[in-house]
């Protein structure tokens, strides 16, 4: 999941209370859904790029090919209000399926948790988010858990 980016304002304490509210108002709520085929030709690309020749992959997708299959972005406007700049606090996969060629598969992401800790520079602004790949019969194949931080 890729978080929009727009302009940056630094926030009073209080200010910075108020972003904390309102993200915490988003926790929960799901974005706009993302739906893609799983295409042969695509998957053959991908795991040409980044190197895997098993030949698994040509029945089925690589894992980290859902996040280039169905890139799901939430505009969180209200987190520009937080500090200057943006860190990535890494991802989590969990794989529940294989996803095989020909399926299609709907990408939808919502903000998971938000909260604030003290760093040696400042305030950072975590921003948890997780994205579930569902494919078309409905079953959860896969699920992303990711941080942003804000600081």
């Amino acid at each position: 999941m890729s978080i929009q980016k727009g302009p940056t304002t630094s926030g009073s304490p209080a200010t910075a209370t108020s972003v904390v509210e309102r993200l915490r108002a988003r926790i929960g709520v799901d974005g706009p859904p993302i739906s893609a085929r799983v295409e042969a030709g695509h998957v053959k690309r991908f795991v040409e790029a980044v190197g895997d020749p098993n030949p698994r992959w040509s029945k089925e997708a690589p894992p980290t090919f859902l996040v280039a299959l169905a890139p799901v972005s939430l505009h969180l406007a209200e987190a520009e209000e937080y500090g200057k700049g943006w860190l990535n606090g890494g991802n989590r996969f969990e794989y529940l399926a294989p996803v095989l060629i020909g399926d299609r598969i709907t990408a939808t992401g919502r903000v998971a948790d938000v909260y604030e800790k003290s760093g040696s520079t400042g305030n950072l602004l975590f921003i948890i988010f997780e994205t579930d790949y569902v494919n078309q019969r409905g079953e959860l194949v896969a699920r992303l858990r990711g941080t942003a931080i804000r600081r």
